[in-house]
C-alpha cells in the first residue's frame, strides 16, 4: 500500500509519517509504502511536512486491512418431497461486514441475502443448483453448487391383502 502527499513551500521540505499520531521510524519521504501489509497495520496515517518556516500536518487517511471471505461450511445437496420445506445454509469467515447473495442456476434470487435460504412447499420448478456469493469490502467468494431434487413420496397403488396358506404350499402377497 502506498500513501502519497504533495506539498509545496519555500526551502527544503522534510516529511514525517505518523500512524495514529505516533511517528513511524524511517518514514521520511513524500510517499509511504507498506509492504506485506498485516491486520495490525490498520489505522489513521498522516504526514507532517516541515520547512524553515513551519510545519503543516495532513489530514489523516484511514487504512483498513482485512481478509477476503472464505467458505467454512459449504451448502449441501438436498432431496425434498414435494410440498415440504428445504433450507440451504453456508458459514463464511472474513473481515466484516459480510453480505450474501443466493443464486439458483447461476442467477441471483431476489431478497435471498442471508446465511440461509429457505424454500417452503417446494415444487418441481424449485429443483436446480443453488450457490451463494459472499462479499466483503475485501473481495468475494462463491460457494460450491448444491443441488435440490424434488420428488414425490411413494404412494400405494395396492396394499397386500390377508391370505390363508396351507402348510407346505407357496403363497404370494
Amino acid at each position: 500500500v502506498s500513501l502519497n502527499v504533495n506539498a509545496t513551500g519555500i526551502g527544503t521540505l522534510t516529511y514525517q509519517w505518523q500512524k495514529n499520531g505516533a511517528d513511524l521510524n524511517g518514514s521520511t519521504a513524500a510517499t509511504l509504502t507498506l509492504t506485506n501489509v498485516q491486520l495490525g497495520e490498520s489505522g489513521a496515517y498522516r504526514v507532517k511536512v516541515t520547512n524553515p518556516y513551519g510545519t503543516a500536518t495532513s489530514n489523516a487517511a484511514t487504512l483498513t486491512v482485512g481478509t477476503v471471505p472464505g467458505i467454512v461450511t459449504q451448502p449441501v445437496d438436498l432431496n425434498a418431497t414435494k410440498g415440504t420445506n428445504a433450507t440451504f445454509s453456508v458459514e463464511a469467515n472474513g473481515t466484516a461486514p459480510l453480505s450474501y447473495q443466493w443464486q439458483k442456476n447461476g442467477a441471483d434470487i431476489a431478497g435471498a441475502t442471508a446465511t440461509t435460504f429457505a424454500l417452503t412447499a417446494v415444487d418441481t420448478p424449485d429443483a436446480g443448483t443453488y450457490r451463494v456469493v459472499v462479499t466483503s469490502p475485501f473481495g468475494s467468494v462463491t460457494s460450491r453448487e448444491a443441488s435440490l431434487s424434488v420428488g414425490i413420496a411413494p404412494v400405494f397403488v395396492a396394499h397386500p391383502t390377508d391370505r390363508n396358506a396351507t402348510v407346505g404350499t407357496d403363497t404370494t402377497f
